[in-house]
């Protein structure tokens, strides 16, 4: 089994992924479970909400386990919202370090003007 190197995302991943969701059929999806959940007539992902005439999309994931089915159904929902916080995250880390420059640079100003100050007197 081949480990999973990390590395920091780009503006570029977070595009892709967002790509990614918006491309997906729209959600809730929901994991069913045959043996887990009451209603689960086999182990599939349930796709969106039902129709009126009570029918719904579904995916069977063959091979995969329960855990990776649940990660599946639960990612629809969950990968929005991380992207989402990364994304605000971002800006405010970007406004906190621009305050953080601006602070610094004033302060320097404040204190070249108080050593020109100085020397003339």
């Amino acid at each position: 089994m081949k480990l999973q190197t990390h590395r920091e995302l780009t503006d570029t991943d977070l595009d892709r992924m967002t790509r990614l969701v918006d491309a997906a059929t729209a959600g809730p999806w929901f994991s069913y479970v045959v043996g887990r959940d009451p209603e689960a007539g086999t182990n599939c992902i349930e796709l969106g909400w039902c129709n009126e005439l009570g029918s719904f999309k579904s995916i069977e994931a063959a091979g995969a386990t329960v855990a990776d089915q649940d990660f599946i159904a639960s990612a629809r929902q969950d990968m929005p919202r991380l992207l989402l916080e990364v994304r605000v995250l971002r800006a405010r880390l970007a406004s906190l370090l621009d305050a953080e420059i601006g602070m610094r640079l004033r302060s320097m100003a404040n204190t070249a003007e108080g050593s020109a100050t100085a020397l003339s007197a």
